[in-house]
């Protein structure tokens, strides 16, 4: 079977490549023309702030309104990558784990081969993300295709088409927000306009829509459990701050739940081996899925 893994990686496909371009050029405009201790107030407000919505402040954060210019860890990886940034990973981790880890952990490896990139910024992005991100999302792909007994190829990473691609001007591979546009212009005569051109949409899981019923309560109790503190990997007050920020509507924080929620349910089938089965009211209803 032929698999598609590598196209996005190679050819500029997510909108993260186009979208950190844009807001670049941005940022260096608002940087030379507004004060920092401006930026500042206005990137706190934009966390802070009870007068803008969940929904807003979601697409704020993403911009060079809420993000570091001079910190490429906060402009990419904590923007993109990221349930938690960086400094928000020091106030949700107790002191124990942080003082482990050490400063700057969270992309240590990252960092290592953006700074051996070279290039546009589309071709140190796809590069850096050749490195890390798509290794990956190749070994979940080998695991999902051997565990039907599949024998799958990535054609998009032939190691020819690999090396013609990372040769391809920036221009040339994005075209808007979109990405891919060399190898739609190239395969326009083959299918509709209305395939090649159509809106990117990954894998989406409704986890905002999950965690709007009563499973949000559920998932707070099981979190702040005893047998799940007691591991001493989060802070209390930070795990309740999150549900109570979701609960009011100040911040959506469904990703950072939903990703709580899968390592402590990871931790207790995989570390100490208890039966996989979920309570019911953990599992979303028909009418709420």
């Amino acid at each position: 079977m032929l698999t598609g893994e590598g196209a996005d990686e190679t050819l500029g496909g997510y909108s993260r490549y186009a979208f950190t371009i844009k807001n670049a050029v941005w940022d260096r405009l608002y940087r030379r023309m507004i004060p920092g201790t401006v930026r500042g107030a206005i990137r706190g407000s934009i966390g802070d702030s009870t007068l803008i919505g969940a929904t807003v402040r979601r697409k704020l954060s993403h911009t060079f309104l809420a993000r570091n210019g001079n910190s490429w860890s906060s402009f990419y990886f904590d923007n993109f990558l990221s349930a938690f940034s960086e400094s928000e990973q020091s106030g949700l981790l107790t002191q124990e784990v942080v003082a482990e880890c050490g400063a700057g952990a969270p992309y240590r490896h990252v960092l290592e081969y953006w700074g051996h990139s070279s290039g546009e910024m589309l071709q140190r992005l796809l590069y850096t993300d050749i490195k890390t991100y798509l290794v990956e999302l190749l070994m979940k792909q080998d695991h999902m295709s051997m565990a039907a007994s599949i024998e799958s190829r990535v054609p998009f990473l032939d190691h020819a088409l690999v090396e013609f691609a990372t040769n391809i001007p920036q221009n040339l591979q994005l075209g808007g927000f979109a990405g891919k546009r060399i190898l739609k212009k190239a395969v326009e005569d083959l299918l509709p306009h209305s395939i090649l051109y159509r809106p990117k949409l990954g894998f989406p899981t409704p986890w905002s829509r999950w965690l709007a019923g009563p499973q949000l309560d559920v998932i707070r109790n099981l979190l702040l459990e005893p047998r799940s503190l007691e591991r001493n990997l989060f802070q209390r007050t930070a795990v309740e701050r999150l549900f109570e920020e979701h609960r009011s509507g100040h911040r959506d924080n469904y990703d950072r739940i939903w990703r709580l929620l899968n390592l402590e349910l990871w931790h207790r089938v995989c570390i100490e081996k208890e039966e996989h089965n979920l309570t019911p009211t953990l599992v979303p209803s028909k009418q709420s899925a």
